[in-house]
């Protein structure tokens, strides 16, 4: 691993990864159930009702399960490693941390550093999610990310304005906006937007934050069946992506209007094709089992690396969602 940090910042979703933070399963600790976290699968659902009120500990509850998903961790964490990318993983939550807002919602998860926090160019942005029990996740972060832009005198540091407590705790006015629905291409930002994540509220927060330093807002709006836009499209490389259309509720914007797609089906979609993460515009980390997929990037010059990665994406996210890219080539 390299000693010496690289240039702090990302400008595309598919430049040269230099350094990044992987999640950790540490302190996992899923929220009482309420009819909005259907994005869950039914085992989870139904794990979340048997604890009445009360957080589930998935290390006490599901043993196995939370091994395994610390190991696919650790093994995309050495993956990255062995392709020369720097790895931060976050620190365990103190006790305070913990208890953060748990009057809205208890829990609390380190699996998914992307969504709590977002990077574009040099900004590096906190931004809210709507489920309670993950607007603690800005903390563990925060303290990787904070002596690396203290030490260039280029970087931004924003934090979103809180979303105003409302119960159930992911419903109200927010405003709502989730890295996993932020996908940027050169001075482009397209944003998802749905009833379960990112609202119009949070899209325009950060159109009047990001506008002024060059940046286009692109707001994309979806029906809600998958939880962000990066489970319905990804960026591979200059010109090429892989998209599962029936998702969006309105057309591609015009600036990848010449771009040629790669047709995803909902089944593929379900199996986080989209949510996978590029080393570089001509390699793809993706979850395996997705063959056709694989085939169909592979036929195009990219190339596709598989992982196991079911343990993790049992919990409602995949690899891009367990890693955030601090450091990118444009």
């Amino acid at each position: 691993m390299n000693q010496e940090f690289p240039s702090f910042g990302a400008y595309t979703d598919y430049g040269k990864l230099n350094a990044v933070i992987v999640g950790s399963a540490d302190g996992l600790a899923l929220p009482p159930f309420n009819p909005t976290l259907h994005h869950y699968n039914d085992e989870v659902q139904a794990a979340l009702k048997a604890c009445g009120e009360q957080s589930l500990d998935v290390r006490e509850a599901m043993p196995q399960r939370w091994e395994k998903t610390a190991e696919q961790l650790d093994n995309l964490a050495a993956l990255y490693e062995a392709n020369g990318v720097r790895v931060f993983r976050p620190r365990s939550y103190t006790t305070e941390e913990r208890r953060y807002l748990a009057d809205l919602q208890p829990g609390a998860s380190l699996l998914y550093p992307a969504d709590p926090v977002y990077t574009v160019g040099k900004h590096y942005i906190e931004v809210n999610i709507r489920r309670a029990y993950r607007r603690k996740e800005v903390f563990p972060l925060r303290d990787i990310v904070s002596p690396l832009l203290e030490s260039d005198a280029e970087t931004h540091q924003v934090v979103m304005p809180p979303a105003q407590p409302f119960t159930p705790s992911s419903s109200g006015p927010g405003p709502y906006l989730e890295g996993g629905d932020i996908i940027c291409y050169r001075n482009h930002l397209f944003v998802g937007e749905s009833d379960i994540a990112t609202n119009r509220s949070g899209t325009r927060w950060l159109e009047d934050y990001i506008g002024p330093f060059g940046y286009q807002v692109h707001p994309m709006p979806m029906k809600g069946s998958i939880l962000h836009l990066l489970g319905t499209m990804v960026l591979v490389r200059e010109g090429l992506l892989l998209l599962y259309r029936d998702e969006l509720d309105c057309d591609l914007p015009d600036v990848l209007g010449d771009w040629e797609v790669i047709d995803i089906t909902e089944s593929e979609a379900r199996a986080y094709a989209t949510v996978g993460v590029s080393l570089d515009d001509s390699r793809y980390i993706l979850p395996s089992g997705l063959e056709r997929v694989a085939e169909a990037l592979a036929r195009r010059g990219v190339e596709p690396i598989e992982i196991e990665y079911d343990y993790v994406s049992y919990w409602g996210g995949c690899v891009s969602c367990s890693t955030h890219a601090i450091s990118r080539d444009p």
